[in-house]
């Protein structure tokens, strides 16, 4: 009996069908692991994309920290108060620019006044 029992499970062991089940019950076992890998994965990449975002903004937030230090100055105070107020410390002289499509009109008619003379008298 004891030898039937040995036939039955070593011809068991050694069949096609058991040897199916195992390699499924394999697969079923390792299929969480493999997701799970996928998954880590996924977020490394979110996790390095957010480390290089987090640089770029704070690169942006040390720009503006320079940029608020510099509206602080007095330099930059007297700057907007002479370009937007036209404000001059005592003792100054302001020089108005005109522009120069005025000076430009007057050249141009003087030259067609030139030319017209030239051609037709």
């Amino acid at each position: 009996m004891k030898k039937e029992k040995k036939k039955f499970f070593g011809n068991l062991f050694y069949s096609y069908f058991f040897t199916l089940i195992l390699i499924l019950f394999l697969i079923i076992l390792i299929l969480p692991f493999i997701k799970t890998i996928g998954r880590a994965d996924q977020i490394r990449k979110k996790i390095h994309a957010l480390e290089i975002e987090i640089e770029q903004l704070e690169s942006e937030k040390i720009n503006f920290l320079e940029t608020i230090e510099y509206f602080k100055t007095e330099f930059y105070k007297e700057k907007e108060a002479r370009e937007k107020f036209g404000l001059k410390q005592p003792g100054e002289e302001v020089i108005v620019i005109l522009p120069t499509d005025k000076i430009d009109e007057k050249k141009e008619e003087q030259n067609i006044k030139k030319w017209w003379q030239f051609l037709f008298k």
